[in-house]
């Protein structure tokens, strides 16, 4: 297979590794892997790489495809084969020219695009009526004895909407059927800012035309949530995504409608977006600027060219959530799925089909339902007064639940929860949390409740998962747990004690998306270690399918060396939990970090495992004079704060500290707020120091619960209880590597970038640890040398850069 320049078309002059990559995923799809799992450090190119390989490969497929796909279109097998050769080629000529006279449309589009909006302005918002207390109070409620199916209802209302954005007259081609089965590529990852950079590398490519002597431009959309596209000047200010969400499918039942849904004025709309949108390669934002300036609600209407694209960008929700899939028209069958940062994935699987409530989150929802059903009971029919004493009385039956077993200590964290036991000695029996969860769905009384609070009780503090909103989501897991999943004990806070519904075993959840699509690549920079995906993601699918790739750092060889360091004068560096808080270790921690200092310019930045072990050795250092000697050395000591909000400044006063004195320490938190997300190149972080291995903490409920249920499934398939307890040690393992591999891989991101790693503790040196590195790291590691050695490794290393400075 050749792997050269010509092949990806790739915007620039790739580098070995970057073609490597390349070579590797495009294989995955060609071959019928049906799993590519793909790491590629940061600072690589690894998008540009994802985008290349994929979309070179889509456009050799589509002009196969249209060579063998109507083969056997002809009317009789028994034709001759010169009647069919001549009827393929008709057929052929005929698609041909269709996607010829599309592209020839859309150019035409786009230089009318050019001229009417590529230059306007956003607009200014258009003011509407201030709210009453009309809207907040929820539509008449029946119940479903009366015959009326409100979700059915409401599914019409929406389908109703959609036709009307789709109605009015097209002149756009019509591409016939073989869009429908097209392979597309879906381009899933955690957040916008992502997603965004997405957008913004593949408008950097050019591709092979699947067409005949003609250009092809590349045909993308990017899908977002309402929180991004919404237009509407009320609905899109709303504090939070669900209260957005709910407040989007309340106006839908309303006479007056959305206007932005309902836009059937002016002539050719619904085509102008849909034409528009696809001119060329728009990120999100341009998108909803396009439905402000043509009065057209893009939430909606992006969804009617989904057919008509070749790449589709979504956030993770969208993707892994089968309702939300079917909700937008999402259709992955045959395609290739490509979720980035996928180190993520399974907490992100696992969050979405997880839920948890406490005693004294129970308490406030109590507080906030009875506040509301008082202030509005006159002006509530029976349906929804009913419905709301119900949510009332379910609430006192959880809290009391909880503080019955927390006050007998009868709640063991992590210990499972049979539901039935909830509704023991009270009437929580006789509700049906069916249709309980079916009047919260249909009414929106979670978004009324919320809305009403926020506006109209002072000091009402709004966050971005309103306690109603969880309430929701409780109440969905407990009316439709799965076998999946289980009920068990967790302590929030000393005094406090909750209910948590979590999904222990994401496979099942993820498997339709893995068996619809043609190839499924999961890429991250610090995919290791692999295994957990293997294990716990796809155990169906035989090693044969899957394909693993672990990619070198484009930096020479030279620019990064990794240094285990087991011990110091004679005092073995051992900073597991039972022995980190030792007064001699956490001296001699502070004098290898001082030689070390010494011999490092710039910026050096040291992880540690928790917030608490950093401000116990920094209190520690202070004491022994430590801290002192640290601070005459360098310009400045940073210590990560435990607010989201001062992060920011931190990293200023770092950076400005390492350009205008002699240099900095940041002191971090694995697994914090600097830990991922954050890069530290160049003078940020010439040294990385990674302070013992940070295991999770095993005593939370969800950490029990997940060994338990590893350890019970192991068994039941092995009979093997020694193989059980290795696959739960395992599991944890792997998410102490997981969060080491991401924490050291933030120093370097560019060619010309160089750091020096330095491992502190003795389980460094062992090969079963060293294994579950990044391969880019693992491959740079220097082992088994003393103290002094060290000192002088990286004495050498920035004399070496020093000198070629210089030069």
């Amino acid at each position: 297979m050749t792997r050269g320049d010509d092949k990806f078309h790739h915007p620039y002059e790739p580098y070995d590794i970057q073609l490597q990559l390349m070579g590797e995923i495009y294989e995955a799809i060609d071959k019928g892997f049906k799993v590519g799992l793909f790491e590629s450090p940061t600072g690589t190119g690894k998008t540009l790489s994802l985008i290349c390989a994929t979309m070179s490969w889509l456009r050799k497929h589509k002009n196969t495809n249209l060579t063998t796909s109507h083969s056997g279109d002809s009317e009789s097998e028994s034709e001759p084969e010169w009647v069919k050769t001549a009827y393929k080629k008709k057929v052929l000529s005929r698609h041909q020219g269709e996607r010829k006279e599309f592209e020839m449309h859309l150019e035409e589009a786009s230089q009318e695009y050019e001229k009417k909006i590529a230059k306007v302005h956003e607009l200014p918002e258009k003011r509407l009526k201030t709210s009453y207390e009309d809207d907040y109070i929820p539509a008449d409620y029946h119940s479903d004895i009366e015959g009326t199916d409100h979700n059915e209802q409401l599914k019409d209302e929406i389908s109703r909407l959609l036709k009307r954005v789709d109605d009015g007259p097209s002149n756009r081609i019509d591409m016939g059927t073989l869009e429908d089965d097209s392979t597309k590529i879906f381009f899933s990852s955690r957040t916008h800012t992502q997603l965004g950079q997405f957008s913004g590398q593949l408008a950097l490519t050019t591709f092979e035309s699947s067409l005949y002597d003609m250009s092809e431009r590349v045909k993308y959309l990017p899908m977002g949530s309402r929180k991004q596209l919404c237009i509407h000047p009320k609905i899109s200010k709303l504090s939070n995504t669900e209260s957005i969400n709910e407040a989007c499918g309340e106006l839908a039942k309303k006479e007056s409608k959305c206007e932005f849904v309902c836009n059937t004025k002016v002539e050719g709309i619904k085509q102008q977006f849909n034409d528009y949108s696809l001119t060329k390669i728009h990120d999100i934002q341009e998108l909803k600027q396009l439905g402000e300036y043509l009065k057209i609600c893009p939430y909606y209407s992006v969804r009617n060219n989904l057919k008509m694209t070749e790449v589709i960008s979504l956030p993770y929700q969208m993707l892994l959530e089968e309702n939300a899939r079917d909700s937008l028209n999402i259709n992955i069958k045959n395609s290739i799925i490509i979720v980035d940062e996928a180190h993520n994935l399974l907490d992100t699987i696992n969050a979405l089909n997880s839920a948890a409530i406490s005693a004294e989150e129970l308490t406030s929802l109590n507080q906030s339902l009875k506040l509301y059903f008082n202030k509005f009971i006159k002006r509530l029919n029976p349906g929804n007064r009913i419905n709301i004493m119900k949510l009332i009385k379910i609430c006192s039956i959880l809290h009391k639940f909880i503080v019955y077993n927390r006050d007998n200590k009868l709640a063991k964290t992590g210990g499972k929860i049979k539901i039935n036991d909830i509704f023991i000695d009270n009437t929580g029996d006789l509700f049906n949390i069916h249709k309980l969860n079916e009047y919260l769905k249909t009414s929106k009384i979670a978004f009324k409740i919320e809305t009403y609070l926020e506006k109209n009780v002072e000091n009402y503090q709004t966050t971005s998962n309103p306690l109603l909103f969880k309430l929701v989501t409780f109440l969905r897991a407990l009316s439709n747990p799965t076998n999946e999943g289980s009920f068990f004990w967790d302590s929030t806070s000393p005094d406090d004690l909750s209910i948590k519904y979590l999904l222990l075993d994401p496979s099942e959840i993820f498997k339709p998306i893995v068996e619809d699509c043609k190839c499924l690549i999961l890429a991250g920079g610090t995919m290791e270690p692999m295994s957990d995906y293997t294990e716990y993601l796809f155990p169906y699918l035989p090693t044969t399918q899957i394909k693993q790739f672990s990619c070198d750092h484009i930096i020479p060889i030279e620019n990064l060396k990794v240094l285990p360091i087991g011990s110091y004068k004679n005092q073995i560096l051992d900073f597991s939990f039972k022995n980190r808080n030792n007064s001699t270790l956490i001296l001699r921690l502070g004098e290898c970090l001082i030689e070390i200092m010494k011999n490092t310019p710039d910026g050096t930045v040291v992880f540690l495992p928790s917030y608490k072990y950093l401000n116990h050795i920094v209190a520690e250092w202070k004491q022994m004079g430590i801290w002192k000697q640290m601070e005459a050395l360098k310009s400045s000591l940073f210590v990560e704060p435990s607010s989201s909000s001062q992060v920011d400044e931190v990293l200023k006063k770092y950076s400005r500290a390492i350009k205008t004195g002699k240099g900095a320490v940041l002191f971090s938190v694995v697994g914090g707020k600097l830990s991922e997300g954050i890069n530290f190149s160049d003078e940020l972080a010439r040294a990385v120091i990674m302070v013992g291995l940070p295991y999770p903490n095993l005593m939370s409920g969800e950490l029990i619960a997940r060994k338990k249920f590893i350890e019970e499934t192991t068994f039941l398939k092995t009979g093997s209880k020694s193989m059980a307890l290795d696959n739960s040690r395992q599991f944890i393992e792997n998410i102490c590597m997981r969060s080491i591999n991401q924490s050291i891989g933030r120093s370097i991101r560019h060619i010309n970038d160089y750091s020096m790693i330095y491992l502190f503790d003795h389980r460094y040196h062992q090969k079963s640890v060293q294994n579950k590195l990044s391969g880019w790291i693992k491959r740079r590691i220097l082992d088994q040398l003393p103290f002094p050695e060290v000192i002088q490794h990286t004495n050498d290393f920035f004399m070496t850069k020093s000198l070629k400075k210089l030069t």
